[in-house]
């Protein structure tokens, strides 16, 4: 499917751009009105997923010529005018499963054959399984970037020793009542116990390790090389994790993701930038 994804704010938008090329899409970005109605010039899509206020107006001023779908996304739904185009409105925060689910009931797209579980998922799957009662209903959902085991338990020292397996712990509701959910990137996360040097440092002879961008002032031309260095790594076996990634260098490394099937959504590593961290971990 070929999509247009609109939106100002950068970890928002290549965030999404990196969920959806990850499922198999082909996503070309915007970040206002202008570079939107002009990529609706240059080439067909279709569906158009965009934020309806941006920095030079609403997106109202180019839906009107789209001749496809359109998903619109919005702090205040009810702001969004009604044009026949417009075939959902999805209000803010949007999880990239509402996301996903908003696209299919829009675009009729062939359903792809579900990915194997990764083999750290099964194994954390297969331990929560064994360390809960029996009997317990956990469940598993897979959304393409996270596998996310979840169950319903009364002990409350028991999510200590889920802890212990692996993945992200989450615990929720009252005491005697919690709800538990593990999730497994599916690209992986760098441990974090991994040996971590700067990104201007020289990097270590080793089959992994993390560079941390982190305060470095680095512009996305200046960060190009290094992700060819990372590369051409990667071509050699070994596997180069970058953490802290700038908002203004995500253009480039979404683009290099997509053009040398880097995972870029474990390059960014267990630092994720909040809006990331919100983004690509709810359900």
């Amino acid at each position: 499917m070929k999509c247009l994804l609109v939106d100002d704010e950068p970890g928002i938008r290549e965030g999404l751009a990196a969920l959806l090329r990850r499922k198999g899409h082909d996503v070309r970005t915007a970040g206002d009105c202008a570079a939107a109605a002009a990529a609706l010039v240059e080439q067909a899509f279709d569906v158009v997923v965009t934020d309806w206020r941006l920095p030079d107006g609403v997106a109202s001023s180019f839906v009107v010529d789209c001749t496809c779908p359109v998903v619109a996304v919005s702090g205040h739904p009810e702001e969004v005018e009604q044009h026949a185009i417009v075939h959902a409105v999805l209000g803010k925060p949007v999880t990239p499963s509402r996301l996903v689910e908003a696209l299919l009931a829009t675009v009729e797209t062939p359903t792809a054959p579900p990915l194997p579980l990764p083999l750290d998922a099964q194994r954390v799957i297969a331990a929560a399984n064994a360390l809960v009662p029996a009997g317990t209903e956990a469940r598993v959902d897979d959304d393409g970037t996270f596998v996310t085991w979840s169950a319903r338990i009364a002990d409350d020292v028991l999510p200590q020793r889920l802890a212990g397996l692996g993945g992200d712990l989450r615990v929720g509701g009252p005491v005697g009542d919690r709800v538990v959910e593990l999730r497994i990137c599916r690209d992986g996360r760098p441990d974090p116990g991994m040996r971590v040097c700067r990104l201007v440092d020289e990097w270590p002879d080793a089959a992994e390790f993390a560079v941390d961008c982190d305060g470095t002032g680095v512009t996305a031309a200046a960060f190009e090389p290094f992700l060819r260095r990372a590369h051409d790594r990667l071509q050699n076996g070994r596997r180069v994790h970058f953490l802290n990634v700038p908002d203004c260098c995500r253009e480039v490394a979404s683009d290099w993701e997509k053009a040398h099937d880097m995972p870029m959504k474990a390059a960014v590593g267990p630092r994720l930038p909040a809006v990331l961290v919100d983004l690509w971990s709810q359900p």
